[in-house]
């Protein structure tokens, strides 16, 4: 069965940008949009709160263009594990949404430097906003 989002071998991709992220200050500064992006493509990990509440966290990043330690601040008692209302996380595993076809996945993201790739996450995650705002979940 291929990947909910359609691009095969998305997983190891996903893991190896998170490895750069996490080991280079150039990379790291689309962590956000590079996770939540990813998510929203793969709504088995996330209940439909939780997809939706992603979705609406790529929306204040690009379109309001909220910097993620704003985000953080504002929405701390929102998703404490202690204070929210709503699962993020799924426990069946079943897909959210039935999207197979997104305009870019990971695979359209270049790493050969922090520039492009800053660029290619950008661009990635805002079509998936694009796709996922079209969506009735």
């Amino acid at each position: 069965m291929p990947p909910e989002c359609g691009a095969a071998d998305c997983e190891s991709r996903f893991h190896e940008f998170l490895a750069l992220e996490f080991t280079d200050a150039g990379y790291s500064i689309v962590h956000h949009l590079t996770v939540t992006a990813y998510v929203l493509q793969h709504s088995s990990r996330l209940t439909r709160e939780g997809w939706l509440h992603e979705r609406g966290l790529l929306h204040e990043f690009l379109v309001e263009n909220k910097p993620p330690a704003f985000i953080r601040k504002q929405n701390k008692d929102l998703v404490d594990s202690g204070k929210r209302t709503f699962k993020i996380n799924s426990r069946d595993g079943l897909p959210v949404i039935n999207k197979s076809t997104w305009t870019k996945t990971i695979l359209n993201v270049r790493a050969e430097n922090a520039e492009v790739y800053c660029a290619d996450v950008f661009t990635w995650a805002k079509a998936v906003l694009e796709d996922a705002e079209r969506l009735d979940v």
